[in-house]
């Protein structure tokens, strides 16, 4: 099934705050899927597999403490990437002047490349990001330049690097306006989007829409 990115997005949005994030961070979710969509990137499936993964954990277990020049989740756990791309933000400035960011385990670390790229707009520094399998630099334009993407769909890296890119410039990548989504994958953000509807109680349906208890025939 062919979907619009304005679609995606509201899925995945949705399907963020169903699994328990914040309105906030199921904002950036939705708009990190669908940045990732209309790059031609695994967006829809990677959000899914971190929320089914994060499913249950609190935002203390998944949120970067920073230890030097090091950024872990508490007890050696995974770092959830749309926290730490947020938290990434903030750091844009650093990092431009050369004060790259590393990131122990981190579960679908393609997710943080919309924040690194936003970081880029933001400073009008390109940035590098890493990982075992996967470099990507990200232009102040919008510019997407993937030199090796063997490890795109990572699960889980062990590290992951940010800094500002030295080397040759990146290029623009065609961007998409529709895209498909497994089934399997729809169903898993369709579930999780579920989350946030209201019960259905007999109050809500003689609130809602028809006759109710009135007979009108």
């Amino acid at each position: 099934m062919s979907w619009s990115l304005n679609e995606v997005e509201g899925l995945a949005r949705k399907a963020a705050r169903g699994s328990g994030l914040s309105w906030g961070l199921a904002e950036e979710a939705g708009k990190s899927t669908r940045w990732l969509m209309a790059a031609g990137m695994p967006g829809a499936e990677s959000l899914a597999g971190l929320l089914t993964q994060n499913d249950g954990l609190t935002y203390g277990a998944l949120c970067p403490v920073d230890t030097e020049d090091e950024w872990q989740a508490e007890d050696g756990g995974a770092l959830c990437p749309l926290i730490s791309g947020a938290v990434i933000c903030d750091h844009a400035a650093e990092i431009a002047k050369g004060d790259g960011i590393k990131l122990k385990t981190t579960s679908f670390p393609i997710l943080l490349l919309p924040f690194a790229a936003g970081a880029a707009a933001l400073t009008g520094q390109e940035m590098e990001v890493t990982w075992a399998g996967c470099a990507v630099t990200l232009g102040p334009e919008g510019e997407i330049q993937v030199d090796d993407m063997s490890g795109l769909e990572t699960a889980q890296a062990t590290a992951v690097k940010i800094r500002a890119a030295t080397g040759e410039r990146a290029s623009a990548r065609e961007k998409v306006t529709r895209c498909d989504i497994p089934a399997d994958v729809v169903t898993t953000l369709g579930n999780f989007a579920h989350r946030t509807y209201a019960p259905d109680t007999p109050e809500s349906r003689l609130a809602g829409a028809g006759a109710g208890l009135t007979d009108n025939d």
